[in-house]
């Protein structure tokens, strides 16, 4: 993938000069934050989901690699009938003749003549009380399907690998973002109420001054109008605060209104920054294994319909007992070896369509991997962009923020000797909150940047959830 920070040392520049800016040394988080991802991981609906895919896929797996072995079966069979399809048998017919005569010549021989005389025959085609009791064993010798089954199945749980790997990376940056939403928000609400309560203090001094009549009362009108736009603002802040700890919990799969724990290393720029960032290159993506997983799994099946061409030799062992009457005895046993072979000629050209079908998704899927590796590569300077954008949006906001808190101090000075207005005290003070705000949300903006390029450039290391 090409990016304006594929050589290593660049990119160590790169993030290095960011952190500097935002949040300091970098480093992987290894408290309240990750501690969060792996209760998602652990508690994530989807997830289980996924992972019971995986678990359907090994055992699909497992089934395949059975049809390699030999199969054992016992097969009974016990017949009574009567009726039915016959043949007349004329052995009387054919043989009363010559044992008459035999007869007759030993009577003259003085003999007595042993030769009965017998009735015609009437053969049934159905055996009555006739049993067939065997263990038959079939061996598959020759067969390319089973072969490439095993291959196809195997490929299924790489595949359904990627797809949790890639869900979890997802939840993972979902977690981190809303977390420093979540943070965020507070930030906000902590500037209201710092701003509410130096309007309240503005009041109470101005509210002594008209008392002792060294004010007129339009400056309490005016104030009141600051508290009501600050107050209405905090509510406003305050809603955003519940709406992100709501999703934060709905996130992790519990009530919504539970307690979250706060991370203070992560306000300010001395902390440790939540993510560590190795590009580790566009082969890491696991969307990019998913889809070459899928690549294999077709070609295999391609192979798999070209072998139509070639025969299926399956070799069959019957050992049993057969014969008239349920009994068991060496004149009945036998033993009888079989192969099988099995050579389609002509399938109504299924088999020519099911692999053109097959080909086209190959090529389907060819195209969708290049698409996937361009999408990949412009997720890449994206995020790079505005994350660089973001470090400089945030040292902005960190001098714009010092300047106002001391630009706030000499008004507030200047205003109570009776040099700055009211106006120019209300001016300071809405300039400082702003400044305020907009350092928390360029600030946890940072972060939420970071951790999208740790989630394009696939970073996040996934073992440290088991750990």
């Amino acid at each position: 993938m090409r990016s304006q920070f594929q050589h290593p040392v660049a990119l160590m520049f790169f993030t290095i000069t960011l952190l500097t800016i935002s949040c300091g040394v970098l480093a992987q988080t290894g408290g309240i934050l990750d501690t969060y991802i792996v209760a998602g991981m652990e508690n994530n609906l989807a997830l289980k989901q996924k992972e019971l895919n995986l678990s359907l896929s090994i055992h699909a797996l497992k089934e395949a690699n059975g049809l390699f072995y030999p199969s054992a079966e016992l097969n009974a069979q016990y017949m009574l009938a009567s009726g039915g399809r016959s043949i007349e048998m004329p052995v009387g017919d054919m043989l009363n003749g010559v044992y008459s005569s035999l007869n007759s010549i030993l009577e003259s021989m003085g003999q007595t003549g042993g030769f009965p005389q017998i009735a015609n025959q009437e053969i049934t085609f159905l055996p009555n009380d006739y049993h067939d009791t065997k263990i038959r064993v079939i061996t598959p010798l020759v067969n390319a399907e089973i072969y490439y089954n095993r291959k196809i199945k195997q490929e299924m749980i790489t595949g359904s690998q990627a797809e949790i790997n890639v869900y979890k990376r997802e939840l993972i940056k979902e977690i981190k973002t809303s977390y420093f939403r979540y943070l965020q928000t507070l930030k906000v609400v902590d500037a209201y109420h710092s701003a509410l309560e130096l309007v309240n203090e503005a009041r109470r001094v101005n509210q002594k001054l008209v008392e002792n009549q060294m004010a007129g009362p339009e400056k309490l009108f005016r104030i009141d109008a600051e508290v009501s736009k600050v107050t209405a603002e905090l509510a406003k802040a305050e809603s955003d605060r519940n709406t992100a700890a709501s999703y934060f919990n709905f996130l992790l799969n519990r009530p919504l209104q539970y307690d979250i724990i706060i991370d203070s290393l992560l306000f300010g720029t001395s902390g440790k920054s939540p993510v560590t960032i190795t590009r580790q290159g566009e082969q890491q993506r696991e969307e990019l294994h998913q889809l070459n997983s899928a690549l294999k799994s077709t070609g295999y099946y391609v192979n798999m319909k070209k072998a139509y061409v070639l025969p299926e030799i399956t070799n069959v062992t019957d050992i049993g007992y057969q014969g008239y009457a349920y009994k068991f005895d060496k004149s009945q046993q036998y033993i009888m070896n079989t192969i099988n072979l099995s050579w389609p000629l002509f399938n109504g050209f299924r088999n020519r369509n099911e692999l053109s079908r097959a080909k086209i998704e190959t090529d389907q899927l060819r195209h969708k991997l290049d698409e996937t590796v361009q999408q990949i590569e412009m997720q890449c300077r994206i995020a790079e962009s505005n994350l660089l954008a973001s470090g400089k949006a945030e040292e902005a906001s960190s001098g714009s923020l010092n300047s106002s808190k001391a630009y706030y101090k000499v008004v507030s000075k200047q205003y109570a000797i009776g040099q700055k207005s009211l106006l120019d005290l209300l001016d300071a003070r809405n300039q400082l909150t702003s400044s305020e705000i907009y350092y928390a949300v360029s600030h946890f903006d940072t972060l939420i940047r970071l951790t999208e390029l740790e989630r394009v450039y696939a970073a996040y290391d996934l073992d440290n959830l088991t750990r």
